[in-house]
């Protein structure tokens, strides 16, 4: 059985639903849609598993697992600086997960959420 919540009903503990490692807050260049399509996984964040797919023509896909609890998102996305903007258009047989998540793009490649210290969403083909 699947189980649907709204972004913010989950507790704080879940609140890093599509969170990630906030680092030193250095400038980076502002990356083109190309270099930030990708398919990336969240690490660092116990007992969490999630995906976000940046397609290149700006369409994302998303989803979280915590527990018994399973979440999604698709929708378009946009870069401006060092920020990645996820707006929710769908979210599987409900409303999405969210409706507007801002991440910031890391000197390293990777996606977090602004100001979080738990982890990190890296592309798939990052060696690490």
């Amino acid at each position: 059985m699947k189980m649907k919540l709204a972004w913010r009903t989950l507790p704080k503990a879940a609140f890093w639903l599509a969170g990630a490692l906030a680092l030193s807050g250095a400038a980076v260049a502002a990356p083109d849609a190309p270099a930030l399509a990708g398919h990336y996984y969240l690490e660092g964040v116990m007992e969490i598993g999630s995906e976000l797919l940046l397609l290149p023509d700006h369409r994302f896909q998303w989803y979280l697992s915590y527990g018994a609890m399973d979440v999604d998102a698709t929708g378009r996305w946009s870069a401006d600086g060092d920020k990645v903007t996820l707006t929710a258009e769908s979210g599987g047989d409900e409303r999405p997960a969210f409706d507007k998540l801002e991440l910031e793009v890391a000197p390293d490649g990777s996606l977090h959420r602004p100001g979080d210290t738990k982890g990190a969403y890296r592309r798939h083909d990052d060696p690490r």
